[in-house]
């Protein structure tokens, strides 16, 4: 056991964004592995990949942008290191399922989002900022679909709660969090070097694409796909109207935040799919759909995320390496070969190996190159090389 005056320790982005970057690398593995390896491959791929992948991510991003919010210092050590430790042990859940009891599962499974959630309360509820508590609830609701979906899974309790329901928990908060990020980091950046390219966000836009995510995960939950596909359209369609005044275009010159512009694309591709794929699953299949909000939106923005913390820093910008670069690129391709699975005729090689193999060579790459990140001071502000921080 490292001790805790150890680098990986003086952070919770360090630990918590390598975690996610393996339980990203070893979701898909199933689909590699032998026949019969896994008991339910299904059920432990989305398992793996909402609450493994994103559970850390989730988790390191709260704890890095919170000092920010509430002008405390970072987690301690002794709080970063329980908590991986927390998330490392969900991840026995349910290899372990059927040797120990459902409760001891659960427990198990659930300790990571509970102490996460104890922290961040702390942490808002000390500096008296009430408007971000939704955050805890978003935490809670997190736990609540991790646990139904092991009672499922194990036959414990034949839940009503679609997968889907989750995927679009998934979809909102990145909508909430990408969506303040992504325009952040790039007003910061504009100001500094075009100031006469004025970014614009329309919030009105952005609420409602929220609300049309939200419905749509709500139309999902009560039966109504059709429903849910044309507000989850709707969403999408707002998402992109947002674009019209963000610059995309002109963050070519500076690659660290391409990343996020090029990530950002599938939240509203995604919803767009996902809603069409509701209303006609004939043309499009509704497991191919749901992979852009999953490996596309969700595990790009994580990536681009996730990797600003392993940038090397330069007169006040982020140098995205080759490897990291590369990283994003086979993830990004890999989601879209996903997509796309429906499409590839049948004589040829079967494109879910393939997709699976250069998402798992992307954060294999990811993995290295954010080795960086693990050691040495911490850098500030985490995400961006502006001394002064962006707040999202």
């Amino acid at each position: 056991m490292l001790s805790l005056d150890h680098p990986l320790w003086q952070a919770a982005h360090r630990p918590l964004f390598f975690c996610a970057g393996l339980a990203a690398l070893v979701a898909p593995a199933v689909w590699l592995w032998p026949v019969g390896l896994v008991a339910d491959p299904l059920h432990w791929h989305l398992h793996e990949l909402l609450f493994g992948m994103g559970g850390a991510a989730v988790g390191g991003y709260l704890l890095t942008a919170a000092p920010s919010w509430t002008g405390a210092g970072r987690v301690g050590p002794q709080s970063v290191r329980a908590l991986t430790l927390l998330w490392l042990l969900a991840r026995l859940a349910l290899p372990l399922a059927e040797s120990l009891p459902f409760g001891l599962i659960l427990t198990m499974a659930l300790a990571y989002f509970a102490a996460l959630a104890l922290i961040l309360t702390r942490q808002l509820i000390a500096a008296r900022i009430w408007r971000r508590l939704w955050l805890v609830g978003a935490i809670a609701g997190l736990a609540l679909g991790n646990a139904a979906v092991l009672a499922d899974t194990l036959g414990r309790h034949e839940t009503a709660l679609d997968p889907l329901a989750l995927v679009l928990l998934f979809a909102v908060l990145i909508s909430i969090i990408g969506g303040r990020a992504v325009p952040a980091f790039t007003r910061s950046w504009l100001q500094t070097t075009v100031p006469h390219r004025p970014l614009y966000d329309n919030r009105l836009l952005s609420f409602g694409a929220l609300i049309a995510t939200a419905l749509g995960g709500g139309m999902v939950l009560a039966g109504q796909t059709t429903a849910a596909g044309t507000w989850l359209v709707l969403a999408g369609v707002l998402h992109c109207l947002r674009l019209i005044g963000w610059q995309g275009l002109h963050t070519r010159h500076y690659p660290a935040l391409l990343l996020l512009h090029l990530a950002w694309l599938w939240v509203p591709a995604g919803l767009i799919l996902m809603g069409t794929a509701m209303q006609h699953p004939q043309v499009l299949p509704v497991a191919a759909a749901t992979h852009s909000l999953t490996m596309g939106a969700m595990g790009s923005m994580i990536l681009a995320i996730a990797g600003r913390a392993a940038m090397a820093r330069q007169d006040g910008r982020l140098i995205a390496g080759q490897g990291l670069v590369w990283a994003f690129a086979l993830a990004w391709l890999a989601a879209l070969l996903r997509v796309l699975t429906p499409f590839v005729p049948q004589n040829w090689p079967d494109p879910v190996v393939a997709s699976a193999t250069l998402w798992m060579l992307g954060w294999s790459v990811y993995l290295w190159a954010y080795r960086r990140a693990l050691q040495g001071p911490v850098p500030f502000p985490i995400l961006s090389a502006q001394r002064r921080e962006v707040t999202v």
